[in-house]
Protein backbone atom coordinates (compact mmCIF):
# COMPACT_ATOMS: atom_id res chain seq x y z
CA UNK A 1 0.00 0.00 0.00
CA UNK A 2 1.39 3.36 -1.06
CA UNK A 3 0.98 6.10 1.52
CA UNK A 4 0.87 9.69 0.34
CA UNK A 5 2.50 11.96 2.98
CA UNK A 6 1.26 15.09 1.22
CA UNK A 7 -2.35 14.00 1.53
CA UNK A 8 -1.84 13.19 5.23
CA UNK A 9 -0.72 16.78 5.74
CA UNK A 10 -3.62 18.12 3.67
CA UNK A 11 -6.15 15.98 5.54
CA UNK A 12 -4.57 16.99 8.86
CA UNK A 13 -4.95 20.67 8.03
CA UNK A 14 -8.54 20.10 6.91
CA UNK A 15 -9.30 18.29 10.17
CA UNK A 16 -7.76 21.12 12.21
CA UNK A 17 -10.01 23.65 10.47
CA UNK A 18 -13.01 21.92 12.08
CA UNK A 19 -11.49 21.40 15.52
CA UNK A 20 -13.58 24.26 16.93
CA UNK A 21 -16.75 22.33 16.06
CA UNK A 22 -15.56 19.23 17.94
CA UNK A 23 -14.47 21.31 20.94
CA UNK A 24 -17.76 23.23 21.01
CA UNK A 25 -19.78 20.02 20.89
CA UNK A 26 -17.62 18.35 23.54
CA UNK A 27 -17.55 21.24 26.00
CA UNK A 28 -21.27 21.98 25.65
CA UNK A 29 -22.29 18.33 26.03
CA UNK A 30 -19.98 17.81 29.03
CA UNK A 31 -21.31 20.95 30.74
CA UNK A 32 -24.95 19.98 30.16
CA UNK A 33 -24.23 16.39 31.16
CA UNK A 34 -22.66 17.52 34.44
CA UNK A 35 -25.39 20.00 35.40
CA UNK A 36 -28.36 17.79 34.63
CA UNK A 37 -26.47 14.61 35.54
CA UNK A 38 -26.08 15.86 39.11
CA UNK A 39 -29.79 16.64 39.24
CA UNK A 40 -30.85 13.22 37.87
CA UNK A 41 -28.36 11.42 40.12
CA UNK A 42 -29.70 13.26 43.18
CA UNK A 43 -33.28 12.29 42.31
CA UNK A 44 -32.33 8.64 41.97
CA UNK A 45 -30.03 8.52 45.00
CA UNK A 46 -32.35 10.20 47.46
CA UNK A 47 -35.46 8.60 45.91
CA UNK A 48 -37.58 11.74 45.57
CA UNK A 49 -41.22 10.51 45.29
CA UNK A 50 -42.61 10.18 41.74
CA UNK A 51 -39.83 12.07 39.95
CA UNK A 52 -37.21 9.47 40.91
CA UNK A 53 -39.12 6.89 38.84
CA UNK A 54 -39.14 9.29 35.88
CA UNK A 55 -35.38 9.74 36.33
CA UNK A 56 -34.93 5.95 36.37
CA UNK A 57 -36.86 5.61 33.12
CA UNK A 58 -34.84 8.42 31.49
CA UNK A 59 -31.50 6.82 32.37
CA UNK A 60 -32.54 3.34 31.27
CA UNK A 61 -33.91 4.65 27.95
CA UNK A 62 -30.96 6.82 26.93
CA UNK A 63 -28.36 4.29 28.03
CA UNK A 64 -30.01 1.73 25.76
CA UNK A 65 -30.75 3.79 22.62
CA UNK A 66 -27.77 4.11 20.21
CA UNK A 67 -26.41 7.62 19.87
CA UNK A 68 -26.70 7.61 16.08
CA UNK A 69 -30.41 6.81 16.38
CA UNK A 70 -30.91 9.68 18.83
CA UNK A 71 -29.16 12.05 16.44
CA UNK A 72 -31.28 11.02 13.45
CA UNK A 73 -34.57 11.21 15.38
CA UNK A 74 -33.64 14.60 16.86
CA UNK A 75 -32.81 15.92 13.40
CA UNK A 76 -36.12 14.68 11.96
CA UNK A 77 -38.10 16.24 14.81
CA UNK A 78 -36.15 19.48 14.41
CA UNK A 79 -36.92 19.74 10.71
CA UNK A 80 -40.57 18.72 10.95
CA UNK A 81 -41.62 20.68 14.05
CA UNK A 82 -39.37 23.75 14.14
CA UNK A 83 -41.75 25.90 12.09
CA UNK A 84 -44.72 25.22 14.36
CA UNK A 85 -42.68 25.83 17.50
CA UNK A 86 -41.27 29.08 16.09
CA UNK A 87 -44.79 30.21 15.17
CA UNK A 88 -46.06 29.40 18.67
CA UNK A 89 -43.24 31.45 20.20
CA UNK A 90 -43.77 34.26 17.67
CA UNK A 91 -40.24 33.89 16.28
CA UNK A 92 -39.34 35.03 12.78
CA UNK A 93 -36.44 32.59 12.32
CA UNK A 94 -36.73 29.60 10.01
CA UNK A 95 -35.19 26.15 10.23
CA UNK A 96 -32.46 27.31 7.84
CA UNK A 97 -31.39 30.03 10.27
CA UNK A 98 -30.52 27.57 13.07
CA UNK A 99 -27.23 25.69 12.96
CA UNK A 100 -27.41 21.91 13.10
CA UNK A 101 -24.65 22.09 15.70
CA UNK A 102 -27.32 22.94 18.28
CA UNK A 103 -29.29 19.88 17.26
CA UNK A 104 -26.15 17.83 17.76
CA UNK A 105 -25.58 19.32 21.21
CA UNK A 106 -29.17 18.57 22.22
CA UNK A 107 -29.08 14.99 20.91
CA UNK A 108 -25.67 14.13 22.38
CA UNK A 109 -26.59 15.69 25.72
CA UNK A 110 -29.38 13.17 26.35
CA UNK A 111 -27.15 10.06 26.57
CA UNK A 112 -24.44 12.19 28.21
CA UNK A 113 -26.81 13.10 31.06
CA UNK A 114 -27.80 9.45 31.48
CA UNK A 115 -24.23 8.14 31.61
CA UNK A 116 -22.88 11.05 33.63
CA UNK A 117 -25.63 10.63 36.22
CA UNK A 118 -24.63 7.00 36.75
CA UNK A 119 -21.04 7.99 37.56
CA UNK A 120 -22.24 10.79 39.82
CA UNK A 121 -24.72 8.49 41.54
CA UNK A 122 -21.95 6.00 42.26
CA UNK A 123 -19.89 8.82 43.73
CA UNK A 124 -22.80 9.93 45.92
CA UNK A 125 -23.32 6.39 47.20
CA UNK A 126 -19.64 6.19 48.14
CA UNK A 127 -20.22 8.80 50.87
CA UNK A 128 -21.32 7.11 54.08
CA UNK A 129 -24.66 8.06 55.64
CA UNK A 130 -22.81 8.98 58.80
CA UNK A 131 -21.45 12.04 57.01
CA UNK A 132 -25.00 13.38 56.68
CA UNK A 133 -25.69 12.69 60.35
CA UNK A 134 -22.49 14.50 61.30
CA UNK A 135 -23.69 17.58 59.44
CA UNK A 136 -27.11 17.46 61.06
CA UNK A 137 -25.62 17.19 64.55
CA UNK A 138 -23.81 20.51 64.16
CA UNK A 139 -26.97 22.26 62.95
CA UNK A 140 -26.49 22.13 59.19
CA UNK A 141 -29.47 21.73 56.87
CA UNK A 142 -29.55 19.02 54.21
CA UNK A 143 -28.37 21.37 51.46
CA UNK A 144 -25.64 22.85 53.67
CA UNK A 145 -24.49 19.34 54.57
CA UNK A 146 -24.45 18.34 50.92
CA UNK A 147 -22.53 21.42 49.80
CA UNK A 148 -19.97 21.51 52.59
CA UNK A 149 -19.46 17.83 53.43
CA UNK A 150 -20.92 15.43 50.86
CA UNK A 151 -20.08 17.21 47.60
CA UNK A 152 -16.30 17.58 48.26
CA UNK A 153 -16.09 13.88 49.19
CA UNK A 154 -18.06 12.65 46.17
CA UNK A 155 -15.78 14.68 43.91
CA UNK A 156 -12.81 12.71 45.22
CA UNK A 157 -14.41 9.62 43.69
CA UNK A 158 -15.93 11.20 40.59
CA UNK A 159 -13.04 13.28 39.23
CA UNK A 160 -10.69 10.34 38.38
CA UNK A 161 -13.36 8.88 36.06
CA UNK A 162 -14.28 12.25 34.54
CA UNK A 163 -11.35 12.19 32.10
CA UNK A 164 -12.55 8.97 30.50
CA UNK A 165 -16.10 10.33 30.22
CA UNK A 166 -14.94 13.51 28.47
CA UNK A 167 -12.78 11.57 25.98
CA UNK A 168 -15.66 9.18 25.23
CA UNK A 169 -18.01 12.10 24.59
CA UNK A 170 -15.44 13.80 22.37
CA UNK A 171 -15.17 10.69 20.20
CA UNK A 172 -18.96 10.41 20.05
CA UNK A 173 -19.14 13.85 18.42
CA UNK A 174 -17.87 12.28 15.17
CA UNK A 175 -21.40 10.92 14.64
CA UNK A 176 -22.78 14.41 13.96
CA UNK A 177 -22.08 13.90 10.26
CA UNK A 178 -25.41 12.02 10.30
CA UNK A 179 -27.19 15.36 10.70
CA UNK A 180 -24.97 17.31 8.31
CA UNK A 181 -22.41 18.74 10.76
CA UNK A 182 -18.74 18.46 9.77
CA UNK A 183 -16.28 17.88 12.61
CA UNK A 184 -12.64 16.76 12.88
CA UNK A 185 -13.13 13.25 11.49
CA UNK A 186 -15.36 14.27 8.64
CA UNK A 187 -13.18 17.28 7.92
CA UNK A 188 -10.24 14.93 7.37
CA UNK A 189 -12.39 12.78 5.09
CA UNK A 190 -13.60 15.78 3.11
CA UNK A 191 -11.31 15.17 0.15
CA UNK A 192 -10.77 11.43 0.57
CA UNK A 193 -13.45 10.62 -1.99
CA UNK A 194 -11.65 12.67 -4.61
CA UNK A 195 -8.24 11.03 -4.21
CA UNK A 196 -9.29 7.65 -2.75
CA UNK A 197 -6.82 8.22 0.09
CA UNK A 198 -8.95 7.04 2.97
CA UNK A 199 -6.09 5.59 5.00
CA UNK A 200 -4.25 8.91 5.02
CA UNK A 201 -7.44 10.75 5.99
CA UNK A 202 -8.18 8.40 8.88
CA UNK A 203 -4.56 8.60 10.01
CA UNK A 204 -4.69 12.40 10.00
CA UNK A 205 -7.94 12.37 12.00
CA UNK A 206 -6.42 9.89 14.48
CA UNK A 207 -3.49 12.24 15.07
CA UNK A 208 -5.85 15.12 15.85
CA UNK A 209 -7.94 12.99 18.22
CA UNK A 210 -4.77 11.72 19.86
CA UNK A 211 -3.66 15.31 20.48
CA UNK A 212 -7.04 16.29 21.90
CA UNK A 213 -7.13 13.18 24.12
CA UNK A 214 -3.60 13.90 25.36
CA UNK A 215 -4.68 17.43 26.29
CA UNK A 216 -7.74 16.14 28.15
CA UNK A 217 -5.59 13.53 29.92
CA UNK A 218 -3.16 16.25 31.00
CA UNK A 219 -5.93 18.44 32.41
CA UNK A 220 -7.51 15.42 34.08
CA UNK A 221 -4.25 14.44 35.77
CA UNK A 222 -3.78 18.02 36.97
CA UNK A 223 -7.28 18.03 38.44
CA UNK A 224 -6.73 14.63 40.05
CA UNK A 225 -3.48 15.90 41.55
CA UNK A 226 -5.28 18.90 43.00
CA UNK A 227 -8.03 16.68 44.41
CA UNK A 228 -5.39 14.32 45.79
CA UNK A 229 -3.73 17.25 47.55
CA UNK A 230 -7.09 18.10 49.11
CA UNK A 231 -7.44 14.45 50.23
CA UNK A 232 -4.00 14.52 51.85
CA UNK A 233 -4.72 17.77 53.67
CA UNK A 234 -8.12 16.46 54.84
CA UNK A 235 -6.46 13.30 56.19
Amino acid sequence: MNINPEFIIAAFKSALSYIHVTLLLTLAVVAIGLVFGIFVAALRTYRIPVVSHAADAFVVAFKAIPINLILVVASILFVTHFASIAKFLHLTVTVRDVSRVYVGIFALSLPAIAHMSEYIRGSLLSVEKGQYEAGYTVGLTFFQTFRRIVFPQMMLVFVPSLTGIVIALMKATSLVILIGVVDVLNGALKYANLYFSYFEAYLAAALVYWGLSAGIEFLGKALEKKIGKYRSEAA
